[in-house]
């Protein structure tokens, strides 16, 4: 099956290896860069915080940047949305790292059940946050009282391949499917000028998204061919191919 990924790197590299481990042809479109923000992570670990929270594993990666973290940051509590998030603050050194189920607002919910007493607004949670990024967890905080310092630490950038670019990754042959992990990839995938002078080109193709929203980035003569993970993990993701 040829499967279009759409995701940044490194995450599309590690997608494509695991494509081909399971017989598939992967198509490598990235659609986005991430920009770490150094200045923002050393200002941001200045202050006091009783613990630290991650939606994003690109944000760990952000943190790996400076040349020395301080120790005491990886003493204290870690919340990470999900497993795969989880994972890279344990790689990172985070010695105390609380995972998540992939969804922002209940990690809200966690933290405030666990950390509520020793969050103040001189000692707040510190939040490792991308651009753009949804807004529920911080939704969820602000509805629970839990004050929070949101250190931008990375903002993705929108990649444009050219016509030919994105033909010559494409092919001739048809794609039998399309990975979304964001509302974003989904808009810019459209947006692009091959698509949208040949909407032939993904005619036939499945759109396998990570959540539900991203269904509503998708133009309504495809969604029909959409397909929703059951929960919001990559393992889920690709069980439908």
């Amino acid at each position: 099956m040829r499967v279009l990924v759409t995701r940044p790197e490194p995450a599309a590299s590690r997608t494509a290896a695991e494509l081909r481990r399971r017989g598939h042809e992967p198509l490598l479109l990235p659609l986005a860069v991430a920009e770490h923000d150094r200045a923002a992570i050393a200002a941001s670990l200045l202050h006091d915080h009783p613990a630290v929270a991650f939606t994003s594993a690109e944000a760990l990666r952000a943190l790996l940047t400076l040349p020395h973290l301080p120790p005491a940051l990886l003493d204290i509590p870690c919340f990470a949305v999900g497993e795969s998030t989880a994972n890279a603050a344990w790689n990172v050194g985070f010695r105390i790292v609380i995972a998540g189920d992939n969804d922002g607002t209940t990690l809200a919910r966690m933290i405030a059940d666990r950390m509520a007493a020793a969050l103040r607004p001189d000692r707040p949670l510190l939040y490792f946050a991308g651009k753009p990024r949804a807004s529920g967890f911080e939704t969820e905080l602000a509805a629970r009282h839990i004050p929070v310092e949101i250190c931008e630490c990375y903002r993705m950038r929108a990649l444009a391949p050219s016509p030919s670019e994105t033909e010559r990754i494409i092919g001739e042959e048809s794609v039998d499917a399309v990975l979304l992990y964001s509302s974003e990839s989904g808009r810019r995938l459209f947006d692009l000028p091959l698509l949208k002078s040949d909407a032939a080109t993904l005619s036939s193709t499945r759109f396998l998204c990570l959540s539900e929203k991203i269904v509503a980035a998708v133009p309504e003569p495809f969604r029909s061919r959409c397909q929703v993970a059951p929960v919001p993990t990559e393992a889920s993701l690709l069980s439908l191919l």
